[in-house]
């Protein structure tokens, strides 16, 4: 198809713009072309039109009440009995969600509330909730009394934060209450196929709760797997971990509880212990700490582009030389982290490494991470860092073809393999905690084993 232009001047003054339809040879012709083009121009119009439509208003008064979309459970564990009260002893509560160019008058109106109470109930409102966060999609609910009078009206504009509006002492009263979190612990468990993730989605509800947990067990098993390279087809994961709600919806997971990692021909057990002073840390049954003076890897990784060597030809230069470190390829912008506690000694560019930052650690070791985008903020020679601590952002500055890691460890004054290092295990717990260590461990155990005995009795019975 071909559009020609044609412009016809009649006089100094008077030009006319005609825009011609010509069809290909071979090509059907279009019917009715000026009535199609028209048509598609009109559709461009509206699609150009959309960012601009209004939010949410409150100054008009026409609209409609909104469709209900389902019942409205009452809230649990409010810490106080009003509004509480009101919601539990509704007749009726309804659910439903502001839309575009809706009014809280339109709104409240529909509900049946009129006259000077509908006065009262909105300068309330008003004064209390900020309408202009409103945002069409998000929830309310109403409350009704056995006339069908309404009794409360609610509004959550936060997870965990909501306003009651609601009638006491024949008044219109709001007020904000906290909303808490309820933990259940969960079983589950999973037989690696591809990759940890795919084997992990059948049971999370979403996938960034798949990611949250997958980075979870990363943490845990951090300095025992490479989850590059260690799973195999046919290993398992079992573990205990918290589900958070809020009302009964789920909003992720909390902390995993207990686990046990069949991976690569070995079995990883591992509880969570909470310590007298609320810290929590992993540890084996027998009370040693998977936690490593380094970490296996500082920064999430898609590949391991270069390891370490003796020999091997430069990618840039084209010379063989030494490579006394290990590249990570990852996406830029990625998290570069600590690979254990030190002191910075350097942090800064070089026209070899880029952007760098060096760390001196304990026991004659230190650590380097060269052609990063950017250093973290606070990073500087002097500044003490903890292990895990951001100390700046994957990039290919100085003498990088791609976005990777250089990550180099040093024993002594020289370069080594972080690849094959086996590091000591920090602290195991303390003696002084080992009995509340014991009864953590126990019932974190138990509820792996009742977990387990639930699912060969669905699976023998057939409901997996």
């Amino acid at each position: 198809m071909s559009l020609k232009l044609r412009l016809t001047v009649q006089s100094p003054r008077s030009f006319r713009l005609r825009l011609r339809y010509v069809p290909e040879d071979g090509v059907l012709p279009i019917p009715y072309p000026r009535a199609v083009l028209g048509g598609l121009l009109a559709i461009w119009g509206l699609l150009l039109a959309v960012p601009y439509l209004p939010s949410v208003g409150f100054t008009q008064a026409t609209q409609p009440t909104l469709a209900v979309q389902g019942t409205v459970m009452a809230t649990p564990d409010l810490p106080l009995p009003w509004p509480q009260s009101i919601a539990v002893d509704a007749d009726r509560a309804v659910s439903a969600r502001f839309r575009s160019r809706s009014t809280l008058d339109g709104i409240l109106r529909g509900a049946g509330v009129s006259g000077s109470d509908l006065g009262n109930l909105l300068d309330v409102v008003t004064e209390s909730i900020n309408v202009r966060r409103i945002r069409p999609g998000q929830e309310y609910q109403l409350y009704f009394d056995a006339a069908k009078q309404l009794i409360g009206f609610r509004y959550q504009f936060e997870r965990q934060t909501a306003w009651f509006v609601a009638r006491r002492d024949a008044e219109w009263v709001a007020t904000q209450v906290a909303i808490p979190i309820e933990s259940r612990a969960s079983y589950v468990s999973a037989e690696i196929a591809d990759s940890l993730h795919r084997s992990l989605a059948q049971f999370a509800p979403s996938n960034a709760a798949v990611a949250d947990l997958v980075a979870k067990i990363g943490d845990i098993y951090g300095w025992d797997v490479d989850f590059q390279y260690d799973l195999r087809y046919g290993d398992r994961l079992d573990l205990v971990v918290e589900e958070r709600y809020v009302e009964g919806k789920f909003i992720g997971y909390g902390e995993i509880l207990a686990a046990e990692f069949q991976v690569n021909g070995r079995t990883l057990p591992v509880v969570r212990f909470r310590d007298p002073d609320g810290i929590g840390s992993y540890f084996t049954p027998d009370g040693e700490s998977l936690r490593r003076a380094f970490l296996r890897s500082p920064v999430k990784y898609s590949r391991i582009s270069s390891r370490f060597s003796n020999r091997r030809v430069h990618p840039v230069t084209g010379v063989a030389r030494a490579h006394r470190g290990v590249d990570y390829a990852a996406d830029p912008g990625t998290p570069v982290q600590a690979t254990a506690d030190g002191v910075v000694l350097e942090a800064r560019y070089g026209a070899e490494p880029g952007r760098y930052v060096k760390l001196r650690h304990g026991g004659s070791y230190s650590s380097i991470y060269m052609h990063l985008s950017r250093i973290a903020d606070g990073v500087s020679p002097g500044s003490e860092v903890r292990q895990g601590q951001v100390l700046g952002y994957v990039g290919k500055t100085g003498n990088a073809t791609g976005y990777h890691l250089h990550y180099g460890l040093l024993q002594g004054g020289n370069y080594v393999d972080p690849l094959r290092l086996q590091f000591p295990a920090a602290d195991p717990v303390p003696s002084e905690h080992w009995g509340r260590f014991v009864a953590q461990r126990d019932d974190a155990m138990q509820r792996l084993q009742d977990g387990r005995a639930t699912r060969a009795a669905a699976i023998a019975g057939g409901g997996l």
